[in-house]
């Protein structure tokens, strides 16, 4: 039952704005590109040694996700975006609210604060690995082959068609006051967010006190680490909110009016490919140029070379599918 364990807080509560909502829904959705460009370039010191980590870098991110949002769900009822914002979930049974959410609650919101954007993720990269290969011709070896990826690519658009019709909806009902739920997910469960009560932080000075008077114990060292540690996230979140914010701000500049830089200067090791694909060393079929490195590959070449060893096999720049241009040359 929702009423073990839990505080009856009665029957109205406090909405937060469809700002806020909005705001923290984006703060979460850039924290795996950001944990992914940290990982690529800590491992770009040593990418020999280390190079083979990118490879998992969505099961990186979902152990780090796992134990990021249960952290801030035990100790402050809400998702790590959440949280950022000022807000907090609370139970929502029979039009009473619980101050408390049920481990149930818990579980469930883990799950699918967590599980559900990585095989969101990887339904899309399987869906846009399967188009790249319909635009090359790939013919599939059988008919189960060709029905699997036919039901990925129209269940991948399917889905994300449903699913942002359905939280649109919800926008309005929320907007409009017909509804207390913030999104499609917190309905399904019975949550409802709400502003979280400001959190006490503990001074300096009564920190210091403890060290000189020998009251200075484990359980404060382990709560002063997991406060730096909170802190830091958040100081980072905020930074990173700030960079899309600016990045978004300069997007639609007229790149036209910045002054052409000079162009780069051919290497000699480069120019014994002119005119040649790198890998197989004959005129390249179907030209495809390499985003980070600039070199023009055929497409059947650097493909597999890219999924197998995520970096240019000419500079060993890191590398992936998404940086892979198909040139149209007569």
């Amino acid at each position: 039952m929702a009423e073990k364990g839990a505080h009856l807080t009665g029957t109205t509560c406090i909405k937060p704005s469809i700002f806020e909502i909005v705001a923290q829904e984006s703060l979460a959705n850039i924290l795996e590109p950001a944990f992914k460009k940290i990982l690529s370039f800590l491992v770009s010191f040593n990418y020999e040694r280390y190079g083979h980590l990118l490879e998992w870098s969505d099961e990186g991110y979902l152990i780090f996700n796992t134990f990021l949002q249960r952290y801030y769900l035990n100790k402050y009822s809400g998702s790590f975006s959440e949280t950022f914002y000022g807000l907090k979930r609370i139970g929502l049974v029979n039009q009473k609210f619980y101050d408390q959410l049920t481990r149930k609650q818990k579980y469930f919101s883990l799950i699918l604060l967590v599980l559900l954007p990585y095989l969101r993720g990887k339904l899309l990269k399987l869906s846009y690995q399967y188009k790249l290969q319909e635009a090359d011709n790939y013919v599939p070896k059988s008919k189960w082959e060709k029905f699997l990826r036919k039901c990925v690519i129209k269940g991948h658009d399917t889905y994300f068609t449903l699913y942002e019709s359905i939280t649109l909806c919800n926008y309005i009902l929320y907007v409009s006051g017909r509804s207390m739920y913030a999104t499609p997910l917190l309905r399904f469960l019975g949550i409802v967010l709400t502003y979280s009560e400001t959190r006490a932080i503990v001074p300096i000075t009564e920190l210091l006190y403890k060290v000189r008077s020998n009251n200075f114990t484990i359980s404060d060292g382990l709560d002063v680490l997991q406060s730096t540690f909170a802190r830091s996230l958040e100081i980072g979140a905020f930074c990173l909110q700030f960079l899309s914010w600016w990045s978004q701000e300069n997007y639609f500049t007229d790149v036209m009016m910045l002054p052409a830089p000079p162009a780069p200067k051919i290497s000699s090791s480069a120019k014994k490919y002119k005119g040649l694909c790198p890998l197989c060393m004959k005129v390249p079929h179907i030209r495809t140029v390499l985003m980070v490195s600039g070199y023009i590959f055929c497409y059947q070449c650097i493909l597999p070379e890219v999924r197998n060893k995520k970096c240019c096999p000419v500079t060993n720049f890191p590398a992936n599918e998404n940086d892979l241009i198909r040139l149209y040359i007569n």
